[in-house]
């Protein structure tokens, strides 16, 4: 057993990098979730009929105001009671593939910080509604919508763009909502759908869409390091860079030799040098989407 399990310190590895591993599988924010849902899916088979265990885990309007508050939190894991396992493994499947690949994108933290938003607002709408809440399929729903106007024109099966399957999406549900005149369910669909939109955007996703406010967010939250003094390793502190010169008092140790680099090697460190100064000046939302796909690929290559 012994490497089978590998825990990352976030203090040592990159934002992108997994939360641990489960031998080759890398376990982040988005696949931790997943992983749960499935998890209940099976405790909802096995569970005993007499005292059910996902039931104390949906959001219950009545159950939360009398002091059950982790039903804001847990009611994605609350999976089976209306729907077919089979579409409940494939919200889950959907969940882990699209979650997996926005968080290359924007790191693990920034991921959790966009689940826990997609999470415990709506559930709070919710309340305020009078709607009972549970299932993952609104938090899979979420993640593909925000993956879809990431990417508004990759293709999905038989070559359809993934703008339109969004937009069917969308339609079919506000349809179906509408017609079974649930007018605060749609309220709740619709609240929901403006909160992904938002929280994509505050976590560095959708430069594309400058007309949607940009709600910053704590550095503590984002995983961004404060732009503050630093101190160095000899005790000094290094203040931020600026236009006036100065000079840095010694001893300096020997610059190391340069390294082998091949000619396609020094060409990629130069590209990944160049959108990291872009990242420096503008932030992460000042990269197009190709570029963000960029930056993941020379990072990994360059490892």
């Amino acid at each position: 057993m012994a490497g089978r399990f590998s825990y990352s310190r976030p203090e040592r590895r990159g934002a992108t990098d997994p939360w641990f591993r489960i031998g080759e599988v890398d376990i982040g924010s988005a696949a931790f979730l997943a992983g749960l849902c499935a998890i209940s899916i099976l405790v909802y088979g096995l569970e005993p009929a007499h005292k059910p265990i996902l039931t104390s885990l949906a959001l219950i309007p009545d159950k939360v105001l009398s002091g059950q508050v982790w039903r804001i939190f847990t009611w994605p894991l609350a999976n089976g009671f209306d729907q077919r396992l089979l579409w409940v493994a494939v919200s889950v499947a959907l969940l882990w593939y699209f979650g997996s690949r926005l968080e290359e994108q924007i790191g693990r933290i920034r991921m959790t910080v966009l689940l826990a938003t997609l999470i415990v607002l709506p559930a709070i709408v919710a309340v305020i509604l009078d709607l009972n809440l549970y299932g993952v399929r609104s938090v899979e729903l979420a993640i593909l919508l925000i993956f879809i106007a990431e990417y508004p024109n990759i293709r999905f099966f038989f070559g359809i763009p993934a703008w339109v399957l969004g937009a069917v999406y969308v339609v079919t549900d506000v349809l179906q909502i509408s017609g079974s005149r649930a007018n605060d369910q749609l309220i709740l669909y619709l609240v929901s759908l403006v909160i992904a939109a938002f929280a994509a955007r505050a976590v560095g996703m959708f430069s594309a869409y400058p007309w949607i406010p940009q709600i910053p967010l704590p550095d503590a939250l984002t995983g961004t390091r404060s732009s503050g003094p630093r101190r160095s390793s000899r005790g000094k502190v290094r203040g931020k860079r600026s236009g006036k010169q100065q000079v840095v008092e010694g001893p300096w140790a020997a610059p190391p030799p340069p390294s082998r680099q091949t000619p396609d090697n020094a060409a990629a460190q130069a590209e990944l040098d160049a959108l990291l100064d872009k990242i420096s000046a503008g932030g992460l939302e000042s990269l197009s989407a190709d570029e963000k796909r960029r930056l993941n690929e020379l990072s990994k290559r360059l490892r």
